[in-house]
């Protein structure tokens, strides 16, 4: 049996819109073995929304079957095993960790041999943009890009020791159209301006540990500011964040999720700070302590 573990992740990370995500320790897991015919079991988080859908429809099967085309293999059939741990449409990577997890198990069903860049390739074929498959796959802090040929690039920052996350996860779902849809068709000079020094800056922050850095650079003009009308109480909750120690705040991914950058001594005072919101606002949901995950997407053969 082919055994497939896949974190959740977290991308844009404030001025890093579509560029820059990081794996989370947070794991969905995938299961395959060859058999006489196609079958899918599905367990965990949600499983009853993702049995709700057809088999073909299924994002983790349309990944398989997307490196089987690639490499004119196909398996007479499979006995496929999701445990999904992993919210759906709430900015913590659901998607990216199907299709990774899918590409991955194809990958080693077929025998096919495919490295990490060709895995990556694929992987944003069908997502569309690298900034969540790119951890999901290799771990850490990831920036990533598309060239002209279509090839990614991508650039691994392991987390500083001292760093942890706390993070909001609302009961209610965020979808990717609805977010994107209430971004701007163009930005200023000025916006772009800022975006690219404070991104830059704050890549020098991670890379160095410099907390305060970070925390002076993460504000975003791109995206944050017209997507935080989606997300109930985004201010409060920022607010409470950064006065209970966290050096950072910002969108998960488009959200539902928001999430608090921290180190370890703070992070109980920050969920305790983010529970104190939604309960003030009856916010359902949960607030989670999650480690950053430097080794990624992990497979072995049981």
């Amino acid at each position: 049996m082919i055994r497939v573990r896949v974190p959740a992740t977290t991308a844009n990370m404030g001025p890093g819109y579509d560029v820059l995500g990081m794996a989370l320790s947070q794991y969905s897991t995938f299961q395959c073995q060859e058999d006489d015919k196609i079958s899918l079991f599905i367990e965990g988080l949600e499983s009853q929304k993702l049995l709700g859908q057809d088999h073909k429809d299924n994002l983790v099967v349309r990944s398989m079957n997307h490196l089987f085309e690639y490499v004119n293999k196909y398996p007479k059939g499979y006995k496929l095993e999701i445990i999904n741990d992993i919210p759906l449409a709430r900015g913590m990577g659901s998607s990216a960790s199907a299709i990774v997890g899918g590409l991955l198990v194809a990958n080693h069903l077929v025998d096919a041999k495919l490295g990490q860049d060709q895995i990556l390739m694929l992987a944003t074929q069908i997502e569309g943009h690298p900034d969540n498959v790119a951890p999901a796959l290799m771990g850490n802090i990831v920036l990533s890009a598309m060239v002209d040929d279509n090839q990614v690039i991508y650039h691994s920052i392991h987390p500083f020791e001292d760093m942890t996350c706390v993070l909001f996860i609302p009961d209610y779902e965020v979808s990717t159209n609805m977010s994107r849809s209430v971004l701007p068709k163009s930005i200023s000079m000025a916006d772009a301006v800022h975006t690219s020094g404070h991104l830059s800056l704050m890549l020098a922050g991670f890379m160095t540990g410099n907390k305060d850095l970070i925390g002076k650079t993460m504000a975003d003009k791109l995206h944050e500011p017209y997507r935080k009308g989606l997300i109930k109480s985004f201010d409060d909750f920022k607010a409470a964040a950064l006065d209970a120690g966290a050096f950072a705040f910002s969108l998960s991914g488009s959200g539902s999720t928001i999430i608090a950058y921290c180190d370890h001594d703070s992070a109980p005072s920050v969920k305790d700070a983010f529970e104190t919101i939604s309960q003030r606002y009856e916010i359902s949901g949960a607030s989670k302590i999650i480690a950053p995950c430097s080794k990624g997407a992990v497979c072995e053969v049981v």
